[in-house]
């Protein structure tokens, strides 16, 4: 397993390579997720070396195994966003010292409906001045994937941002 340290270099070169803008093999990403039906609703997921399961509530026809396909989806989008945020905190050496999202996404059930709108509630815990904590909260934003995918297909996204328990932004 590779240091801290090196792990906050490879972070940072990373980081520096998205924002120059110049790599063009390094710049366009793909990701691979494979599903196989192992039961009633119930799905396995595997992505490199990892399985998860993904299973339908009871009240929807499936077992209750497994956190359900939105689930997932709100949970990647949400932690893709927060992964940003810790990213880009390693990179301006800003220390955060605890990082805690809640994501809420409403929706349309109708056929064709879809995600109208995306919550995040995200807490911070840190020495950092507000507008440093504001600046990091909008890079990150721009350099979350999901979350330009989300807001470019027409899902509102709001942000509410705290910092040591006191609202900063909702944006």
């Amino acid at each position: 397993m590779p240091s801290k340290q090196e792990l906050v270099r490879v972070i940072k070169e990373h980081v520096k390579k998205r924002n120059e803008a110049n790599d063009e093999a390094f710049l366009f990403g793909s990701e691979r997720v494979d599903l196989r039906m192992v039961g009633h609703l119930k799905f396995e997921a595997r992505k490199r070396g990892f399985k998860f399961l993904v299973d339908e509530p009871a009240e929807r026809g499936g077992t209750d195994k497994a956190p359900n396909p939105l689930a997932y989806f709100i949970a990647g989008a949400a932690s893709c966003l927060l992964n940003q945020y810790a990213t880009l905190a390693i990179a301006r050496d800003l220390q955060l010292d605890d990082v805690r999202l809640t994501a809420r996404g409403h929706f349309d059930r109708r056929i064709g409906g879809a995600f109208e709108e995306i919550i995040y509630d995200i807490w911070l815990e840190s020495n950092a001045n507000p507008e440093s904590i504001v600046a990091l909260s909008e890079e990150a934003k721009r350099m979350c994937y999901a979350h330009n995918t989300l807001k470019r297909g027409g899902v509102k996204m709001v942000t509410n941002l705290y910092l040591n328990g006191r609202q900063l932004e909702t944006a």
